[in-house]
């Protein structure tokens, strides 16, 4: 019976030393250009690997976990334009296993807004 304790004390404990590593991360919410119809995501993105999502206008969100193409320790979301210029990045430092965000694009400028609030944001609101 003790060697059944301290085996399962000691399972226990290596276990809890990983619990601060989330196994992936989880990005929720949407990105709406000039109060068109919002484009929502919700992706879990594995740790240390990437992942984009193309918008209809040719924009694109990219995801980032952490470790993944040199992000260090740090979970990434980048709003990069048709043009491939970047519009935004929101850095989750730590160990996030989930986040909200959301994008409001009126006639060209960005609002970020996390975490995303319960109703739809819509660029008559932000003026």
């Amino acid at each position: 019976m003790k060697r059944f304790v301290v085996v399962s004390l000691l399972f226990g404990m290596s276990v809890g030393a990983f619990a601060g590593t989330a196994q992936s991360v989880q990005f929720m919410g949407l990105v709406r250009n000039d109060n068109a119809v919002p484009f929502r995501f919700d992706i879990q993105v594995p740790a240390k690997q990437h992942a984009t999502l193309l918008l209809g206008d040719g924009s694109k969100l990219e995801f980032f976990t952490p470790d993944s193409l040199d992000h260090g320790k740090a979970a990434q979301v980048r709003l990069v334009s048709a043009a491939g210029t970047t519009l935004h990045t929101a850095t989750y430092p730590g160990s996030v296993a989930s986040t909200s965000l959301d994008y409001l694009v009126c006639e060209g400028k960005v609002t970020y807004i996390s975490p995303a609030p319960s109703t739809v944001p819509s660029c008559s609101q932000s003026n």
